[in-house]
């Protein structure tokens, strides 16, 4: 299984708009499956759409106006099309 990586926007407005939480909740759910070997979460500053924010992007694919207790079934989706 090729590794997914999780982009998140980590600037001021999106961080405050959820993403603290989805960061979170992301940690936790990557942790509690022992995910380790097989997500890479990474934060930027920045996603260059912070009207429509909290954005985050799964490999090339980006999300915008992503609610925090949304983002694990995002990442469930994405790991089950890279079996």
């Amino acid at each position: 299984m090729e590794k997914i990586t999780i982009e998140l926007c980590l600037g001021s407005s999106c961080f405050a708009r959820g993403n603290s939480l989805a960061l979170s909740n992301l940690e936790g759910y990557i942790k509690e499956h022992k995910l380790e070997q097989s997500v890479e979460l990474v934060g930027h500053l920045c996603l260059s759409d912070c009207s429509r924010g909290p954005n985050l992007r799964i490999d090339s694919q980006q999300y915008a106006g992503v609610k925090p207790e949304c983002v694990v079934d995002l990442l469930v989706e994405a790991l089950s099309k890279s079996r």
